[in-house]
């Protein structure tokens, strides 16, 4: 049971970072908002927030140009801040060298990351022109330049992600080949030394995550043997990242432990004992709730795909089937919701191809 588990966490940390992870975890759980989340099980702030509403504060680092507490209000000419910004304060810093220049480094991408979370509430334009103006807000004139050019970057690998296709003649579970595909478009178009900013903690993480997964499947191996190479694997990561990596891994832990429950029969309440047992009673209570939500969703997202099929079976014309089931996504899910759904049908498809 342990190896399989320990399987399945393996495979969530090295897609973590690549865009399949975060459609996943996107489409199938409608109450993450934010883009290219870690990975698909619970975060530490979900068993923490409050059972009641899906909206939650997020910690902002300072910024050493500046405060954070000025991106609450709107800047010049753009609108109030999208419903999933609201009450929230910025991830992320900015900090510049003593001749002016940006420092690039992951805090830098946290606070990109933080507006893009909103993609699909607002149009593309006006994410960009929000990150901007906190740019200006926060660096003096000569970093302003060096971030923005970095924006426009990060935006065109977000953009390039969509489309990126596993590399030709990879096996379908070549997790290697993924992670590489990824890491080479970061430094396609970020350049290496903004890549590595950007992203060398986590492609660390990514390089244990994959050698433990072939740890996991070398039949040749004893299981003592198996056991202190993981081991001395996992040693090779500072201390830091042994912490974060452990509590990165408890939720997926959890729920990969309940997976292995309810596959071998047992009850919502088996699970009920099993869950306070090792989180609690608050943070069954918002498990629970959470189940639900996502129950509704998917009860949600199956009522939408019979409606949507019936008008394609019905309405023999291309663009008015097409109008029509444009308006029945629009009577159907909210602004910040449509994307899910297409994430998901994305992922469906993506599933059904052999």
């Amino acid at each position: 049971m342990k190896t399989r588990i320990a399987i399945v966490l393996l495979v969530a940390v090295c897609m973590g970072g690549g865009a399949r992870g975060w459609l996943a975890a996107w489409s199938e759980d409608p109450s993450g908002s934010r883009a290219f989340p870690d990975t698909a099980a619970l975060s530490r702030e979900d068993l923490a927030r409050p059972a009641s509403g899906d909206a939650r504060p997020r910690a902002g680092a300072d910024t050493e140009t500046g405060s954070s507490g000025d991106a609450a209000q709107p800047r010049g000419d753009l609108p109030s801040r999208p419903t999933s910004l609201q009450d929230t304060e910025e991830d992320g810093a900015l900090r510049v060298d003593a001749s002016g220049h940006l420092v690039p480094s992951a805090d830098v991408r946290l606070l990109f990351d933080y507006y893009l979370s909103a993609s699909g509430e607002e149009p593309p334009e006006v994410l960009r022109a929000r990150i901007v103006s906190a740019l200006r807000a926060k660096l003096p004139p000569a970093a302003v330049e060096e971030a923005v050019r970095l924006l426009d970057d990060y935006l065109a690998y977000r953009e390039a992600t969509r489309t990126l296709q596993a590399p030709p003649g990879s096996a379908p579970d070549d997790l290697g080949s993924r992670l590489e595909a990824v890491r080479r478009l970061r430094r396609e178009h970020l350049g290496d030394t903004v890549a590595d900013a950007f992203f060398g903690a986590d492609e660390l993480l990514d390089g244990v995550a994959l050698e433990r997964l072939r740890l996991e499947r070398d039949t040749s191996l004893t299981p003592e043997e198996r056991e202190r190479r993981i081991t001395a694997l996992e040693e090779r990561l500072p201390a830091s990242m042994q912490v974060h990596r452990e509590e990165a891994l408890r939720p997926l832990r959890q729920q990969a432990e309940e997976r292995e429950l309810l596959a071998t029969g047992a009850t919502a309440e088996d699970l009920r004992h099993y869950r306070r047992a090792t989180v609690g009673e608050e943070a069954t209570a918002r498990l629970e709730a959470l189940d639900q939500r996502r129950s509704e969703w998917k009860r949600r997202l199956a009522a939408f795909r019979a409606k949507r099929e019936a008008l394609r079976l019905a309405e023999p014309d291309l663009a008015l089937r097409e109008a029509a089931v444009q308006r029945l996504l629009i009577d159907s899910f909210t602004p910040e919701e449509r994307p899910r759904v297409e994430a998901a049908d994305a992922l469906e498809a993506e599933r059904a191809v052999p």
